[in-house]
């Protein structure tokens, strides 16, 4: 676990990305790029990386398939370090903006001998930023802290079973809060990548009612952002997407391999207002 601190303009959108798999011949590079594009032109933007930045497949990897790797311009597959160094281009642009970055379980596979996450902060020169796999970041005005981020590169998550893809869609939301909900009281949002799916559960609006003695009230639970403790109900709980397309013509990826089924090209957003989170969503691509 790390504490990361953040100081942020009171309005901002906070850009959650994840699982780039940088170096698979399936990554939508196209579509990050664009998103790295905005960011960068975006005057309100920020952003967080929850880890899976690279592919790392080595060639002892039960999955490694040179034929799903993209080549340097020698036409060998790349290599971890060099897949480190093409995101360090990509993401030097924005920079500034980054506010945290994770490892994923990707990294972690070269981590006994080679720490890709240190060596990519390293390349743009934020190794302030560092959070391991898991870690809370404070995020202030300067003064005043507006509220607190739990993120978790993740872990796997079964699929739902249920008949209806509505019913699907609320036992995965329901998944996703049960892992998060009991990690950190204090965060107003709580976020995973590693699933590659894209989701974003908002807090439930609750009705009770009371009385004043001589009439009878409606009344909603509301949360306070910055408390203490917030109820797992008022909590925001993301899954941030992928930039890995699932299938590859006239080739095999171990999303096929495994009959995963298609999952959303995106990311999720923090848009925050005045100091106050007004929304969270999903932004598929």
């Amino acid at each position: 676990m790390r504490l990361l601190e953040a100081t942020l303009p009171r309005d901002h959108d906070l850009y959650l990305l994840s699982d780039d798999h940088e170096g698979a011949l399936a990554q939508y590079t196209s579509a990050l790029d664009r998103v790295i594009d905005e960011i960068a032109n975006n005057p309100l933007a920020y952003a967080v990386h929850l880890g899976d930045m690279h592919e790392t497949l080595t060639v002892n990897h039960p999955y490694y398939d040179p034929r799903g790797l993209k080549k340097n311009s020698k036409g060998n597959p790349t290599i971890p370090g060099e897949q480190v160094k093409v995101q360090a281009q990509r993401y030097g642009r924005i920079a500034n903006k980054m506010i945290a970055a994770l490892l994923g379980n990707h990294e972690l596979r070269t981590k006994h001998t080679f720490d890709m996450l240190d060596s990519f902060l390293e390349r743009i020169k934020r190794p302030e930023i560092y959070g391991g796999y898991t870690c809370k970041v404070r995020v202030s005005d300067g003064g005043n802290m507006m509220y607190k981020l739990f993120l978790f590169h993740g872990r796997s998550m079964s699929d739902s079973r249920a008949g209806s893809e509505r019913q699907k869609e609320a036992n995965r939301a329901e998944q996703l809060k049960r892992v998060l909900a009991p990690l950190a009281g204090d965060c107003a949002i709580m976020a995973m990548g590693h699933t590659h799916r894209l989701m974003a559960v908002k807090p439930i609006k609750r009705l009770y009612l009371t009385d004043d003695g001589g009439s009878l009230r409606q009344n909603y639970i509301t949360a306070v952002q910055n408390a203490d403790y917030i109820d797992p109900d008022s909590r925001y709980y993301l899954n941030t997407g992928t930039f890995l397309r699932n299938q590859l013509l006239n080739n095999d990826t171990y999303s096929e391999m495994r009959a995963y089924p298609p999952n959303k090209i995106g990311y999720a957003k923090v848009i925050v207002r005045d100091g106050v989170i007004r929304d969270v969503i999903e932004v598929p691509i």
